[in-house]
């Protein structure tokens, strides 16, 4: 079926770029040696949801002209699909055939899991040499799409590990601060590396507030009697980030607003040329008609309409 049958943009069907050939334009030298088809595919599918043209080529590092052949040449073998003009998103799965050689696709993906896990549970008699053998029996469809659930499966537990080492970076880096923010007065334990309760403070209070509280109750050069932080959820402690914001924040806010109720805003004496009495000084005139050479005159440089040589001197006053 045609792109056009499937209500696609009929520029879409075959960029202008691709129909044409031109000679690729020459790639950066780096280390990445896929293709530049294997590109736009690996960032489809690190993405979350449709990628746009320009989104797509800010995540391969393609030029222009290899993307856009290696955006036509994707979706002509159905790996792609268009979603809406110049974006794209992976194509779904197609329905695997009914496999072959006495087992259906799920047991053979089962097989071949349970091999990995334990090669002794290969049973050659019956399904023949091993998934690494290349002589072996198990369908080459079942083996594509094994492949490539387990290359998806690598790419969400790498970004799962990266996200989590970025969090604990971040924990130890806040909990260093707060730390800190003891004077050194502080016993170490698990209820000082249990940040929830600062963490959700952190939703509504700065920092750097939630620091200067820390310090004033903990810290022993401030006050010698300060007794030593020993858990993040110390009643104490909340208390005093809580009340400090609520002094120092909230307090001043309403007590703000409250005393401003009623007033009007302050009125400004000035002078003004009278009602209808139109002056350079108070013609607002649109100045983007310079932006572009071929835009239409503004209204400042407008031809006057013709007029008898008085009327320049002094304006028509309308009879009363």
């Amino acid at each position: 079926m045609s792109d056009t049958a499937t209500g696609e943009a009929p520029a879409e069907a075959a960029p202008p770029e691709a129909a044409a050939a031109p000679a690729p334009e020459a790639e950066p030298e780096t280390d990445d040696t896929r293709s530049a088809r294997e590109r736009v595919i690996d960032h489809l599918t690190d993405s979350e949801g449709p990628q746009s043209v320009e989104q797509i080529l800010a995540g391969t590092g393609l030029n222009r002209n290899a993307c856009e052949q290696a955006i036509f040449r994707a979706k002509k073998a159905e790996q792609i699909i268009w979603v809406a003009p110049g974006v794209y998103a992976l194509a779904p799965p197609k329905p695997l055939p009914s496999s072959r050689n006495g087992h259906s696709n799920e047991e053979w993906v089962a097989r071949i899991e349970a091999w990995q896990v334990n090669p002794a549970s290969w049973n050659v008699e019956e399904d023949g040499p091993p998934p690494n053998d290349p002589n072996h029996r198990i369908p080459l469809d079942v083996v594509g799409r094994f492949k490539n659930r387990q290359a998806r499966e690598a790419k969400e537990r790498e970004k799962r590990e990266a996200a989590a080492a970025k969090q604990e970076a971040a924990d130890a880096a806040l909990r260093d601060q707060l730390l800190a923010a003891t004077g050194g007065n502080f016993t170490p334990g698990p209820g000082l590396d249990d940040l929830a309760p600062i963490k959700m403070a952190l939703e509504l209070i700065p920092l750097d507030s939630i620091l200067s509280s820390i310090r004033m109750k903990t810290d022993r050069r401030i006050y010698p009697p300060n007794e030593p932080a020993t858990s993040w959820r110390e009643r104490r402690l909340l208390q005093k980030i809580a009340e400090d914001y609520c002094q120092f924040v909230v307090v001043p806010v309403m007590v703000k607003a409250w005393s401003e109720a009623g007033k009007g805003p302050a009125t400004k004496t000035q002078s003004s040329p009278p009602a209808g009495y139109m002056t350079d000084d108070n013609i607002e005139i649109d100045r983007s008609h310079h932006d572009s050479e071929h835009a239409p005159p503004g209204p400042h440089s407008l031809p006057k309409p013709p007029m008898d040589e008085d009327a320049d001197a002094a304006p028509d006053v309308p009879m009363r």
